[in-house]
């Protein structure tokens, strides 16, 4: 066994996997009799598999909620430019607002993108209000998403 490496740890995906994580992309509640039946190998074997997998923090479990009906319906989209010093610093400081869902710090024009879910206006111009306390942003650019076309999270290894 190798250093750091525990019984249940994966170095590498095998094919049987990666078939594993696909169907658990298009269902993440599939069962593992269901996983069994098709890949064509026992409910044990499925549940062992998925159980390592999971506890290896290869594959997580979540839920996406409906944020219509949670009462969050307004997601902004937030591009900001930052002084090079202070990238870190801002993306911290984002990670901390309860509102911001997303944030990454990115190549190209933008240094990082957010999304930001809101359940009314009143919430957006308190959001900006922070955004104007936090130290090295340059300027930011904010999109709403009036119509969501497509969010999916159901994408096969290859």
């Amino acid at each position: 066994m190798q250093s750091g490496s525990t019984p249940n740890s994966i170095s590498t995906l095998d094919e049987i996997d990666q078939d594993i994580i696909n169907l658990l992309r298009i269902d993440g509640r599939m069962s593992f009799t269901e996983i069994g039946k098709r890949l064509n190998m026992p409910e044990a074997t499925a549940r062992y598999r998925v159980q390592r997998l999971l506890q290896s923090g290869i594959v997580q479990v979540l839920a996406w909620p409906n944020l219509e009906k949670l009462g969050t319906p307004h997601v902004l989209i937030v591009s900001l430019i930052v002084e090079n010093s202070y990238i870190d610093s801002v993306a911290k400081a984002l990670e901390q607002m309860v509102e911001v869902r997303f944030v990454a710090i990115t190549t190209g024009h933008y240094d990082i993108i957010a999304d930001v879910f809101f359940g009314s206006y009143t919430e957006v111009t308190s959001f900006f209000e922070k955004l104007k306390q936090i130290p090295g942003i340059v300027r930011h650019d904010s999109h709403f998403i009036l119509k969501l076309l497509k969010a999916e999270y159901k994408y096969t290894l290859s």
